[in-house]
């Protein structure tokens, strides 16, 4: 995973404003299942080029700090962060083998534990998000659905397209969907089942575990009109998942 957006570097900036990806969809399903973090001191896992991180400390967390295994993502973070400072702490980890940061009360990921490249590799994420989380914390992610369905519509009109996604896919298989961004690229992550992923986080140690599909806010609705999304909502390519410690 390291090697593929290592490559892709300053156009993940472009991923952040296509409409699945923007405050339409997935931003504000994700708010939406996190709820408020003020005054709270959070872990943003995946945290790519610091899109999310940067908007939690808006939102009014105390501490953030973003966790990326990809050297250019968190270098592009910390020139923002320089450019703009927030007090965002970036570090260069594989999550599965991350140092202790300190606990925290909200631990987010958005697109991290479909990189798994084995249930064991999961496990080994998931645990170690488990021990960053103080007691009573919330792990918050967004993640590819394990209900896509290849008889439903795509993503295209969105801007992600799944990519010759079969009809079944098996435990693990690897799977390309390309980003429509004004230089497109393709990135590949596996496909795991939602009992694999319930029953890693679980064995992990988390209680709680609430899935939400994606929802459209009023101001995307407003831009497009509630029959451009009808499409997507059926058949979203990522959904929401909250675990309680």
């Amino acid at each position: 995973m390291s090697a593929q957006y290592d490559q892709i570097g300053e156009k993940v900036a472009d991923w952040d404003v296509l409409p699945v990806r923007s405050e339409y969809i997935e931003g504000y399903t994700f708010f939406k299942a996190l709820g408020s973090v003020a005054g709270q001191d959070v872990l943003d896992l995946a945290c790519g080029d610091g899109l999310y991180t940067r908007q939690l400390k808006e939102r009014g967390a105390r501490r953030v700090v973003g966790v990326d295994i990809s050297e250019e993502m968190i270098r592009v973070a910390r020139r923002m962060e320089a450019e703009r400072p927030l007090g965002l702490e970036y570090h260069v980890s594989d999550v599965a083998d991350l140092a202790s940061l300190g606990t925290f009360d909200v631990v987010t990921a958005i697109y991290l534990l479909h990189y798994a490249h084995s249930p064991e590799h999961m496990l080994r994420m998931c645990r170690n998000i488990h021990a960053h989380l103080k007691p009573g914390g919330s792990f918050v992610t967004y993640s590819f659905s394990p209900e896509f369905s290849a008889l439903g519509p795509n993503s295209t009109p969105y801007g992600i397209t799944m990519l010759d996604f079969p009809e079944s896919p098996r435990e693990g298989q690897m799977i390309s969907a390309e980003l429509h961004t004004k230089t497109p690229f393709t990135i590949h992550f596996s496909y795991w089942s939602r009992a694999t992923y319930e029953g890693v986080l679980r064995e992990a140690g988390f209680q709680t575990l609430t899935w939400m599909r994606p929802e459209c806010s009023p101001e995307g609705i407003a831009r497009y009109g509630r029959e451009f999304w009808r499409d997507y909502l059926e058949n979203p390519h990522a959904v929401a998942l909250r675990c309680e410690r």
